[in-house]
């Protein structure tokens, strides 16, 4: 962490907090209704945002040995994402090139082949075509031409990514551009993943990225919850090209004594929210990392899916800790499900109802902007 960044930001937010008060944009940002609930809006996000950039899809952790491998589907994509030998990662499309049944089931695992439920064709875990049953029958299959049909797949800073499923390859580095270092701040590479949930939503999946991206509604929605450890007040919003972070402080900020406070002490007493473009969610709260993904669930602007992984800072969690972590977990996905998604789940029926052609984030609601002026570049770029 750099100490004289954050000496200047503990000391913006401490007279913020003098003030009662946070960050503010120029002025309001109207945010079309259209935008969630509209199913040829939805269909240019799926193309431009999902079918072309790189998402985020694991956790290097899951993929740590030769063999170990990790499947996803993206908009009705199913992906095979396996560890190498010689420690890379690769991608294909997890489709048998027999008759194109699904070649592996399982979300996760280690195998060192792969073999279809169908008719018994056997890939390697660099996806070449290594037995067919009853070879002679096919003429001779040339094994070469028939191998997994790969795909694009990064790694940086502990993080996986998968894409883009069409169009041109993306430098991923170029694309995280000025995130990149405050990813790498949070030494997930370092971690492991304590537990990994996917579950649907019936919601768009904006709707779930933006959950996380105001504190306004922190001391009304979470009062008897999060509410209780982080302030609401305070926060500092940056834009780092497409992404963006906010950081704010918990509650225990407003009684250190501002001239001790050193960097790790700084640390303990905030937390960051980073938004990585299109729809990634890295949350540091000073032990761990937590990161949420939300896809559309294919053509429906109502649904969406969601994933979530909890990082602790060790590879694994000893048996004495797991208490303390099964806690974070309950604190994490707990109160998400039990108040933020219910919330989410009204607002996306209420955009059916015709009360409003668009809603209003307020100048305190500045990473709501933010994230929506990105997709809206992104999409105006594409064309869309």
């Amino acid at each position: 962490m750099n100490v004289p960044v954050n000496r200047a930001l503990a000391d913006r937010m401490a007279a913020m907090m003098a003030l009662d008060t946070t960050s503010l944009a120029d002025g309001t940002y109207r945010q079309p209704v259209s935008d969630y609930a509209d199913s040829a809006h939805l269909e240019r996000e799926r193309d431009i945002l999902f079918r072309r950039q790189p998402l985020i899809v694991a956790a290097s952790s899951e993929l740590e040995k030769p063999g170990d491998f990790r499947t996803t589907d993206i908009d009705g994509v199913s992906a095979l994402i396996v560890r190498q030998a010689d420690g890379s990662l690769r991608a294909f499309h997890n489709v048998c090139r027999h008759r194109g049944t699904r070649v592996v089931d399982e979300e996760s695992g280690c195998k060192p082949t792969f073999t279809c439920k169908f008719h018994a064709w056997v890939y390697g875990a660099d996806g070449s075509l290594r037995h067919v049953p009853m070879a002679d029958a096919f003429g001779g299959v040339d094994k070469n031409a028939h191998a997994l049909v790969p795909l694009p797949v990064a790694e940086r800073f502990g993080l996986v990514w998968l894409g883009p499923l069409v169009g041109p390859a993306v430098d991923i580095d170029a694309f995280l551009g000025p995130i990149a270092p405050v990813l790498a701040d949070l030494a997930i590479d370092k971690g492991g993943v304590f537990r990994f949930l996917r579950f649907t939503e019936e919601t768009n999946w904006k709707l779930i990225v933006d959950t996380f991206l105001e504190l306004y509604h922190l001391r009304h929605l979470h009062a008897k919850t999060v509410g209780r450890f982080v302030d609401g007040r305070a926060m500092v919003q940056e834009s780092h090209g497409q992404h963006g972070r906010f950081r704010a402080p918990r509650k225990s900020f407003e009684a250190v004594d501002q001239a001790t406070l050193t960097d790790d002490l700084f640390d303990e007493h905030v937390i960051d929210v980073i938004r990585v473009f299109p729809n990634a969610i890295v949350i540091w709260n000073r032990d761990h990392v937590e990161f949420w993904t939300a896809l559309p669930d294919r053509g429906d602007p109502d649904r969406c899916i969601v994933r979530l992984w909890l990082i602790s800072p060790e590879r694994n969690v000893a048996d004495a800790d797991r208490e303390r972590w099964d806690k974070n977990w309950d604190i994490t996905y707990g109160t998400v499900r039990a108040e933020d998604f219910p919330m989410a789940r009204t607002i996306q029926k209420g955009f059916h109802g015709g009360a409003q052609d668009h809603v209003v984030f307020g100048r305190n609601e500045i990473g709501l902007h933010d994230f929506h002026a990105a997709l809206k570049r992104a999409m105006a770029t594409a064309g869309g």
